[in-house]
């Protein structure tokens, strides 16, 4: 058998006999593996979310160019503050504003380490987390200031991992943008601090009246406390447990050094000295507040108004308004016991069978205008209503389709000496409703009707501007405004624009002779008229100041005739009358409607000799940026273009001085030493009475009439009636002249 011969082969090792990596090296492997890939994982997850969670993030410019809503206020010319206008109730205050106890109070109480941080309290957002996992919901936050600044500003307070997210971003991002002052200054104009307050400088003048740099440790340290939960911590509804969060944040305060303990210790047994609620508006210039209302929104829109932060300077003299509406008022309660206003009309013995008679009275209140009701306008619609009950609080009448109630304050003008009012069970009395809609509500408001109201104006006729304005008897029951919002007869009032037209078309002059003599005029197509005068008295000739001082109403229709109607109406619209004027004989005796501001302000134009102007209430409007470049002017007023001639408003001036020494006026002389000027006014009926006295430094125009034109009463004039309630305000505030 042949043998193989060759090289003899090498044996191929066996897989067994090479070196094997250890399990200890496999798993080290597969753990750094693991761990870069976790890590690229993280990262992609992380651009991701972020990704995500900034989609539609708010816009950072609210932030870093902070304007937030704040108040805007209105003031009077001596800067009190009349009412003021707000969506959240904020005044923003600068840095340097607000003091460093308040600061230390609220590091101590909400972030000691702000100024350390980045932004972000780690440490404290993982206790977050591992308190919401345990509770099995969202709980706490472990929010820094900068994040509660980005959750107040630009977040919702849901308690969401998406918005916390978000506010991780943006704190951030605003920690990146913002100086650490910077982002105090703004949390603090933020924060919620209770009862409607926002920012440290409104809760400061809230809880102390004082402003947020005036602050003591006492007060600032509770202010601090209330931010952690304002309405459980409040001192004014809560004081208990705002005592317990105050010793809290004085320890943290001596804790971190900003007092000492011995200052905590005393402090924590002081108590908390809270300054009475104020007010939030004085009642007495609130129809004046309403037209400065009115007038911003008109020419700045609402929104300017509820969140610009402005402040409106007006010309109301909050002295001279006092003493209008009291003046206005004694005036009016002086006429309800001449006249017996107010009283019952009538009593009841069968209420079933009254009721059944007044159901009827429902299609009347059906028929009110849509848009009237709506607006709630008072006195739309008055009726006889049947008093059930008569308490502290309330007046319970019966309308026969329904119950109302009257507020026992609106009923209080007629009231006796002793407080008792005339109304009892059974009584009918003569109501007016108010409803905020179309549906009857099944208890609706009502106001005492059957008593007359009034207006009135006190203006500088230099100026033109408003010192004071009294719409109604009290703002409370009636805020109708009749001192823009009405239009009424002005009657003899209108005379001396009849008497300035003769004066001023050179036909006429004071001592020129007009026969007063009974005598028919034709005013229209199949239309005659015969005017008398108020006392049903002829003079025979008559100059024309006796005929103005004696209110003739012959003279100054024959004058009209004499120069023209058109020739009337010209130069009282060079005065300042804007409404609308009737085409025929009847307007010099006033039978065309005016508002008490417009012939206010026209009787100012007399005052001013012959220059025309407008009705001026704001004198300047400014932000935080400065004064605002814009102009007011009386809802639908027009200036006039034309002036009268100076001598023309000297020899009228000079005639209505014989109105108060030797005619209709005389009664306001024992009123006031000062040299008025002036003139009465009484429509038909006396359904509107007038008296408006010229100085020169002031006009002040009164109005007396029902909102519904009636009869004043027997012997009710302009003279008896109203010439007394402008005496009287002059008498009281006008007495020191100038100055």
């Amino acid at each position: 058998m042949a043998r193989r011969t060759g090289k003899p082969s090498k044996k191929k090792a066996s897989t067994s006999d090479a070196p094997r990596p250890t399990v200890m090296r496999r798993l080290l492997r597969w753990t750094l593996r693991m761990f870069v890939l976790g890590v690229l994982l993280g990262v992609i997850t992380l651009a991701i979310g972020y990704w995500y969670f900034s989609q539609g993030l708010p816009d950072f410019k609210k932030v870093t160019d902070y304007r937030p809503a704040q108040v805007s206020r209105i003031l009077a010319a001596d800067g009190t503050m009349l009412a003021e206008f707000y969506r959240e109730r904020r005044t923003v205050i600068p840095r340097e504003r607000i003091p460093e106890v308040l600061v230390q109070a609220v590091l101590a109480a909400e972030d000691a380490e702000f100024y350390e941080h980045e932004g972000l309290d780690y440490a404290g957002m993982l206790r977050a987390l591992y308190n919401s996992v345990r509770a099995g919901r969202v709980k706490g936050s472990g929010s820094t200031i900068t994040q509660q600044t980005v959750k107040n500003m630009l977040l919702t307070h849901e308690r969401s991992l998406r918005r916390k997210a978000r506010e991780i971003i943006l704190t951030r991002r605003l920690e990146a943008r913002l100086s650490k002052d910077d982002i105090l200054t703004i949390y603090l104009n933020t924060i919620y601090l209770g009862h409607g307050r926002f920012g440290v400088q409104e809760a400061a003048q809230y809880y102390f009246a004082k402003d947020a740099m005036d602050l003591n440790v006492n007060e600032a340290a509770t202010l601090a406390g209330i931010i952690q939960s304002p309405e459980r911590l409040s001192p004014r509804k809560h004081p208990k447990e705002a005592l317990r969060r105050r010793a809290y944040v004085l320890s943290m305060m001596a804790k971190n050094g900003f007092i000492t303990p011995e200052v905590a210790q005393q402090v924590d047994h002081s108590p908390i000295e809270l300054a009475e609620v104020p007010p939030e508006r004085v009642e007495t210039a609130m129809w004046f507040v309403n037209l400065v209302k009115r007038q911003i929104i008109s020419k700045l829109g609402e929104d300017l108004l509820y969140e610009g932060g402005l402040r409106i300077q007006t010309t109301l003299d909050l002295r001279r308004q006092t003493v209008a509406q009291a003046s206005l008022r004694d005036g009016l309660l002086a006429i309800d016991g001449r006249q017996g206003f107010g009283a019952p009309k009538g009593h009841v013995k069968n209420p079933e069978r009254w009721r059944k008679k007044r159901r009827k009275a429902l299609e009347v209140w059906r028929q009110v205008e849509p848009d009237r009701r709506k607006n709630a306008v008072p006195l739309e619609r008055t009726m006889v209503a049947l008093v059930t009950d008569v308490t502290r609080q309330n007046i319970h009448i019966d309308l026969g389709f329904g119950e109302a109630e009257i507020d026992r304050d609106n009923a209080a003008r007629f009231a006796n000496d002793k407080g008792k009012l005339p109304f009892k069970p059974g009584d009918e009395i003569e109501i007016s409703l108010r409803a905020d809609g179309p549906k009857f509500p099944k208890k609706m408001k009502a106001v005492v009707s059957g008593a007359p109201q009034g207006a009135m104006v006190v203006m500088n006729p230099t100026t033109r501007e408003v010192l004071a304005l009294v719409g109604g008897y009290d703002y409370t029951h009636y805020p109708y405004d009749r001192t823009t919002q009405a239009k009424r007869q002005p009657g003899s009032a209108f005379k001396p624009f009849v008497y300035g037209a003769a004066l001023q078309s050179k036909k006429f002059t004071p001592a020129s002779v007009v026969l007063d003599a009974p005598e028919t005029w034709r005013i229209g197509p199949g239309k005659w008229w015969k005017p008398k005068n108020y006392d049903g008295k002829y003079r025979g000739e008559v100059n024309l100041r006796t005929a103005l001082a004696k209110s003739v109403n012959t003279v100054a229709v024959k004058v009209t005739q004499e120069i023209g109607v058109k020739t009337v109406q010209s130069f009282a619209r060079s005065a300042g009358l804007s409404s609308g004027m009737v085409d025929n004989l009847t307007l010099a005796l006033g039978s065309s409607e005016v508002s008490v501001m417009e012939l206010t302000n026209a009787y100012a134009t007399i005052a001013n000799g012959g220059v025309p102007g407008d009705a001026k209430f704001i004198t300047e409007v400014s932000d935080a940026r400065g004064v605002l470049d814009v102009q007011f002017q009386v809802d639908g007023e027009d200036r006039p273009s034309k002036t009268i001639d100076s001598d023309v408003a000297w020899l009228l001036r000079n005639m209505m001085r014989s109105v108060v020494t030797a005619g209709s006026g005389g009664r306001i002389r024992k009123l006031t030493t000062r040299e008025v000027v002036g003139k009465t006014g009484t429509s038909n009926e006396a359904r509107d009475t007038w008296f408006v006295g010229l100085l020169p430094d002031v006009v002040v125009t009164a109005w007396v009439g029902f909102d519904a034109p009636q009869p004043l009463g027997r012997k009710e004039t302009g003279g008896g009636t109203v010439a007394p309630i402008v005496g009287a305000y002059l008498g009281a505030a006008e007495a020191r002249g100038p100055g």
